[in-house]
């Protein structure tokens, strides 16, 4: 089973996440959204995703993505309409978000394209996406866009912020890659 990470804005595939994904799968594929990747256009950037999606995208591939790396494979997914890959999407960036606690507001680019999807609702619907956010991230508007969107499987951490326990993280990711 191919294994592919894509980190948050500013990661390092080798590092945290990566790096535990690479003692499961030695043949893990890393995308990071560092500042070199940022420098290309937002379509470059889905480019990139969804040559990526096209060269490893099969029923035994499982796709991790974190934070707005997970906005930039909503992007690509909503293109495709299908994926048979199994996808987890970690802390997502699902449009624009606000967490008045910390006074920090999102607008990613594009985010007209979640919108519109929404509005055509369960265009996700079928496919094997799984959703885990903190309850302390944007969860409620994370929560009600992944349900119009037809992902059924969403999880909210308990008194967990965007970046979700490590412990956690493992435990959702491991059974999915462990001999069996």
């Amino acid at each position: 089973m191919p294994t592919i990470y894509i980190t948050g804005r500013g990661g390092d595939a080798n590092q945290g996440l990566g790096a535990y994904l690479k003692t499961l799968d030695a043949n893990r594929i890393g995308l990071s959204i560092n500042s070199q990747f940022l420098k290309l256009s937002h379509d470059e950037q889905v480019g990139v995703v969804s040559k990526l999606m096209g060269d490893f995208d099969s029923a035994d591939t499982l796709i991790v993505a974190n934070s707005y790396g997970a906005y930039l494979l909503l992007q690509v997914m909503l293109v495709l309409g299908s994926l048979k890959s199994q996808v987890i999407l970690i802390s997502p960036v699902m449009g624009r978000g606000m967490l008045k606690s910390a006074m920090f507001m999102s607008r990613p680019p594009n985010e007209h394209k979640i919108v519109e999807a929404e509005e055509k609702g369960n265009v996700l619907a079928g496919m094997r996406i799984a959703v885990h956010v903190g309850e302390h991230d944007d969860s409620v508007n994370i929560c009600d866009i992944s349900k119009r969107l037809g992902i059924v499987d969403v999880y909210v951490v308990p008194k967990a912020g965007h970046d979700l326990p490590r412990a956690y993280v493992q435990k959702i990711i491991s059974p999915h890659l462990m001999p069996k």
